[in-house]
């Protein structure tokens, strides 16, 4: 129980860690002159998912590299079942945001990719290099085509920062100091969940890539969750999809690819042909869906949060 009770609590400080370091970074990039679809995609984008960045990180450099590995195929299982499933029963999502259309096959080719690496039984650092090379590619292709959305998007993504007043103007030094707030509570609150977590998959005898897979992803997801359902709540699809998608790239170039240049992941042949298999399948779900019109209706929402309850189920049996 002691464990379960630190691992909530971690979980709690690392979303209001992110919440912070996402909130010092949109209002810095705005201070800078940076366009809210740039902070939308990119820096809240990314802030959502430093959580992962950083419990990843440090589970694979305390060498605990099934928790590092569980996170980010977990998280990247919960973004589509579980919290754009959440998001399209909430309201559904007709999306017009072209970036999708090129981020989509991406995000299939990349996770396709991660697969194919895992088939060698381990990423090794320089699998870890070429991972964190693709991040800045993708990084760079997509503030290019961000410039060839139409002013419709600019001012979704606009009006949704300003309502969560991610665009507030102040002093640099407050805005830095923010950032430094965020980034240190969840330093500290990651070092407190990776031991909890460990301490619960003992106790119970349950692998630690099986405990990374769903508390430590469902909890490191959290961000996502809340900016998804807000976003939804207010009918900004784009924003919700959008993150969703930008999120499990990040995960698989971003975190998978510091977690292993930190310290070679090794896949054993279970994890590549389940928890893999796994991911693979809800992004192919994903990205078909998105595809029929570029909406996804709550029956499809319904359909894909049924999926993950059986991932959870059957992966936890």
């Amino acid at each position: 129980m002691t464990d379960l009770f630190i691992l909530l609590v971690s979980l709690a400080a690392l979303a209001a860690g992110a919440e912070a370091l996402v909130r010092g970074a949109s209002r810095l990039a705005a201070a800078l002159g940076v366009g809210p679809l740039v902070i939308g995609l990119i820096v809240v984008g990314f802030g959502t998912s430093m959580p992962e960045v950083v419990v990843s990180a440090l589970a694979s450099w305390e060498g605990r590299p099934d928790t590092a590995l569980g996170n980010v195929l977990g998280s990247n299982i919960a973004n589509p079942g579980l919290i754009l499933a959440l998001a399209a029963l909430v309201a559904p999502m007709k999306c017009n945001l072209g970036l999708l259309r090129r981020e989509a096959p991406l995000l299939v080719a990349v996770t396709l990719a991660a697969w194919g690496i895992a088939w060698t039984g381990v990423f090794t650092r320089f699998d870890g290099l070429l991972l964190l090379a693709g991040l800045g590619l993708f990084v760079y292709f997509s503030l290019r085509w961000a410039r060839q959305e139409p002013p419709a998007i600019h001012e979704e993504f606009e009006k949704f920062e300003s309502e969560k007043k991610l665009l507030v103007r102040g002093s640099i030094a407050q805005h830095l100091a923010w950032i430094l707030l965020g980034l240190v509570t969840m330093v500290v609150a990651s070092h407190f969940l990776v031991d909890a977590a460990v301490g619960i998959a003992r106790r119970f005898g349950i692998p630690e890539l099986v405990i990374g897979a769903t508390l430590v992803a469902v909890g490191t997801s959290v961000p996502e969750l809340a900016t998804s359902l807000v976003a939804a709540l207010r009918r900004e699809p784009d924003i919700s999809v959008g993150n969703i998608i930008g999120s499990n790239i990040f995960n698989l170039l971003g975190v998978l690819g510091l977690s292993a240049l930190i310290q070679p992941i090794p896949v054993s042949p279970a994890a590549r042909d389940n928890e893999f298999l796994w991911m693979l399948g809800f992004t192919a779900a994903t990205v078909l869906i998105l595809r029929t019109g570029h909406r996804i209706s709550r029956l499809e929402g319904a359909a894909l949060l049924a999926a993950y309850a059986a991932f959870v189920f059957l992966i936890l049996s």
